[in-house]
């Protein structure tokens, strides 16, 4: 079934493990020129630790590795999507008060696995999903609603055009 999609999202909380199958089904994939978008929810760290060890283990190799600021996956005039040299990542505000949550201004921290000359596996350790759902929680370490729509246009922009 996925072999229908040109793109497949995954994302989560808790650790994982893929099957061989699953694994040699998701290699095929990727290596016939899909691309893989996944998240960890809330900056889950499980999740991220497990989806590391998975990609490692399913590609070895390949490496993941930090997706350059420079990249044209965060420019505004390669494909049509946003300038993404600054987004605003929320996180829990420290302290014993009110709930609340502290914003600043990064670069994207997105990862990656490239495949020849593209980004066929691209992975947020931050959220983006539950912003992608108008939850901005002020418990969930993440991107601000808008900017994740932004990485998430881009994304989509960057796989079609590849």
């Amino acid at each position: 079934a996925i072999f229908k999609h040109h793109m497949l999202f995954m994302h989560g909380r808790q650790a994982f493990v893929f099957d061989d199958a699953q694994r040699k089904n998701l290699r095929e994939f990727l290596n016939r020129g899909g691309t893989l978008l996944a998240d960890s929810v809330c900056a889950s760290q499980p999740f991220t630790d497990a989806f590391r060890k998975e990609f490692s283990t399913g590609f070895p190799d390949h490496t993941i590795e930090s997706i350059p600021n420079d990249d044209p996956l965060f420019s505004a005039s390669t494909y049509g999507g946003f300038d993404l040299r600054r987004v605003t990542l929320r996180a829990p505000a420290a302290g014993g008060g009110p709930l609340s949550s502290e914003k600043r201004e990064v670069p994207p921290q997105l990862e990656g696995i490239r495949m020849g000359d593209r980004w066929a596996v691209i992975f947020s350790p931050f959220d983006i999903s539950c912003a992608l759902e108008k939850q901005n929680s002020m418990e969930c370490t993440g991107y601000d609603r808008e900017d994740a729509e932004k990485i998430a246009l881009n994304i989509l922009l960057y796989s079609l055009n590849q």
